[in-house]
């Protein structure tokens, strides 16, 4: 599948389109997004600066299609499973809050979460490979608290799961920090404290 990024000029060589989003996934397995430059980029696909900025805009541009064509995985995952549910949410988004705000990755996750909003190809396969799975996950987890302590959720795991991905979700698309306070009020929201 070839993903669109609204590329200007000449049409894409194939060959080196696939060159530069290997080359940007095996750099940012290696040094991160933050140490990422178009110039180290282009030196590792063999190609120009000029035709990574004519076909991509950004470095931002070239990761989200790297992310959409399956050339890169982000290390996104759902809960651990330790037996305890509101630690394990808490732990996890606590996590998160230090990954996404950095203030380099916050510029990738803006792009992502900008692909995400537009229809079409790229926004389909981002979901599909980033957001599906972290929600499967949430919901494996809801579904074995409920299994276990049968009446001690306030709503269908589903819902559960729906409530925490979205609102995650929407806390980092309008770019507000993830928050120790917003974390206990969300997790409290879910999975209350057993009186």
């Amino acid at each position: 599948m070839s993903v669109s990024m609204g590329h200007r000029g000449r049409p894409r060589s194939e060959k080196s389109r696939v060159a530069v989003l290997e080359a940007t996934a095996g750099l940012m397995v290696d040094s991160g997004y933050e140490d990422l430059t178009i110039e180290g980029i282009a030196a590792s696909a063999g190609v120009g600066k000029q035709t990574i900025y004519r076909w991509w805009g950004s470095k931002a541009g070239v990761v989200v299609e790297a992310l959409a064509e399956g050339y890169l995985q982000m290390p996104l995952t759902a809960p651990a499973d330790t037996g305890d549910l509101r630690g394990d949410l808490r732990g996890w988004l606590l996590g998160l809050k230090g990954e996404i705000e950095a203030p380099e990755v916050s510029r990738l996750v803006q792009a992502i979460m900008s692909a995400l909003t537009s229809a079409g190809e790229t926004s389909a396969a981002i979901h599909e490979t980033l957001i599906q799975p972290i929600m499967d996950g949430l919901d494996t987890r809801f579904d074995a608290h409920e299994t276990t302590h049968p009446a001690g959720l306030s709503a269908p795991p589903h819902f559960l799961a729906e409530t925490v991905g979205a609102s995650l979700l929407l806390r980092v698309m309008f770019a507000r920090p993830l928050t120790v306070e917003w974390v206990d009020q969300l997790v409290d929201l879910v999975v209350p404290r057993s009186p």
